[in-house]
């Protein structure tokens, strides 16, 4: 049914505890890449807001740094109470945004929840040290100091879990933030402010900023009063934002992409293997950056893993995400799918084989793609080797360990590796053997638990990590207190 044209939302900025539109502001649609209705408008921001919101930020920012953590603490336990009952609104707009399947949409706003119960108790353990003196009648301590505001820019795959992962821990560290989200989940956007809104955050503590990156971004990457960026997304924008906030020093953490492998080999338990790949492989319509995209598998063992994959893979059900039981949504535009064209072609140009899908399913819309798997691919094939961001998995056969382990690092990438095995030896090895931020063993690619370290190496990011509380060693910095008595 198509929508009304009171059930549209309009999204404005959020500068200084305000909604706030200029006279002349334009606005950009937000279309539903399932049925390519409209979904809302959404303010673009301009160059003059974005300074409106930093100046905003920095002012609040000599208020909230002085405000006791226990206090901040407070405001995150409300949000996280008030995310709760909002939690099916959010979720419909994510999944009508960007395409995930609603239960997905509702278990990212299950983890903003617990992200903010997180942070929240991370405030009474953001420890200093004491550090014996060398001197007599001297005391030396070592606290953590907040930096000062905060661009956060956030993607579309996680709209609003992502934007929690950074805000909260800036927050508790008791800096001030600016928010770009992704103009594909803007609405998304909105709804996550007017929560932050109501838990009563005082004002200039939280920003938004909708619009693109090319204006809203590379202004904040720039800004003077900027004191950190981070930013989660590709790998060429990560490289462009590192140069352009170079020029001032800031701090920038940066999540970036990633070509994460399966390794099985041949005395794995091939069910439960099937298992983790399908749904590393094709959850969020593979478009998250810990999808796996590759399975290194042992010859001997390849054909039989090979169909159990592709028949739990016929098995999910594809389709517009707000309806019952579907587990693929489309991709998040149109431009995407043709990029995953692009790519399935070149695979089997170069030699690959179509073992399942691997064309549009144009019958259901413009934005959908079926779960492709293609086998006989090598390890320096364009497939083997670039980030897809879509529902495409390629088998790459060695014929043992050594070799499966020299193919999953062999990329510029290093966030998540995944080894199936029954052998404590090779398990032990792979831990240590693989170049990623993450390792699992007989589990999937993508996978975080509140509390552990995210992120990765090589390109996949630049060592910074987001998630537990390491994350304060990018929102804080250390000073150092000598007393003479």
């Amino acid at each position: 049914m198509s929508q009304t044209k009171t059930e549209l939302l309009q999204g404005n900025l959020y500068i200084n505890g305000e909604w706030v539109s200029e006279e002349e502001q334009t606005y950009f649609e937000s279309i539903n890449p399932a049925t390519k209705e409209l979904v809302g408008t959404c303010a673009a921001a301009t160059a003059s807001q974005v300074d409106d919101a930093v100046k905003a930020a920095s002012t609040a920012y000599s208020h909230w740094k002085n405000t006791s953590i226990p206090e901040r603490a407070a405001f995150l336990t409300k949000a996280a109470e008030l995310f709760e009952d909002r939690k099916e609104e959010l979720a419909q707009v994510m999944t009508k945004e960007m395409g995930k399947p609603l239960t997905e949409s509702i278990g990212e706003v299950g983890v903003v929840i617990a992200t903010a119960q997180y942070m929240a108790g991370e405030g009474r353990r953001l420890f200093g040290e004491i550090v014996p003196a060398g001197f007599p009648d001297r005391d030396i301590k070592m606290v953590r100091e907040p930096l000062g505001v905060v661009a956060c820019i956030t993607p579309w795959n996680f709209p609003v879990s992502l934007a929690s992962y950074k805000m909260f821990a800036a927050l508790i560290a008791g800096n001030t933030v600016v928010w770009k989200p992704a103009s594909e989940v803007a609405l998304s956007a909105k709804i996550f402010m007017e929560v932050l809104h109501a838990a009563g955050l005082p004002k200039g503590t939280i920003n938004l900023l909708t619009g693109s990156g090319r204006i809203v971004g590379q202004k904040l990457a720039t800004h003077s009063e900027v004191k950190i960026i981070s930013f989660t997304g590709s790998t060429e924008v990560g490289q462009q934002l590192a140069e352009m906030s170079s020029k001032t020093l800031k701090r920038i953490s940066l999540e970036l992409g990633g070509k994460n492998a399966v390794i099985v080999l041949k005395d794995a338990d091939l069910d439960k293997a099937a298992e983790g790949i399908v749904k590393s492989a094709f959850t969020t319509t593979g478009q998250r950056c810990t999808a796996a995209s590759r399975v290194i598998v042992e010859r001997s063992v390849k054909e039989e893993l090979l169909k159990k994959v592709i028949a739990l893979t016929e098995e999910m059900k594809i389709g517009n995400g707000l309806e019952q039981g579907v587990v693929i949504g489309p991709l998040v535009n149109e431009q995407q799918c043709r990029l995953v064209e692009n790519y399935v072609q070149k695979a089997v140009e170069e030699g690959g084989n179509i073992a399942l899908g691997g064309h549009a399913l144009s019958e259901l819309g413009p934005c959908y793609y079926m779960p492709t798997i293609i086998d006989n691919v090598r390890s320096n094939h364009t497939i083997a080797q670039e980030e897809i961001f879509g529902p495409v998995l390629a088998f790459i056969e060695v014929n043992g360990y050594e070799e499966a382990m020299s193919v999953n690092n062999g990329t510029m990438y290093g966030l998540s590796t995944s080894i199936y095995t029954s052998s404590l030896h090779y398990a032990s090895r792979a831990a240590k053997d693989a170049v990623s931020g993450l390792v699992y063993i007989n589990n999937g690619t993508s996978n975080a638990e509140m509390g552990v370290a995210f992120g990765g190496m090589k390109m996949s990011g630049n060592g910074h990590r987001e998630v537990s509380h390491h994350a304060f060693d990018v929102m804080t910095e250390w000073k150092s207190v000598y007393t003479n008595y």
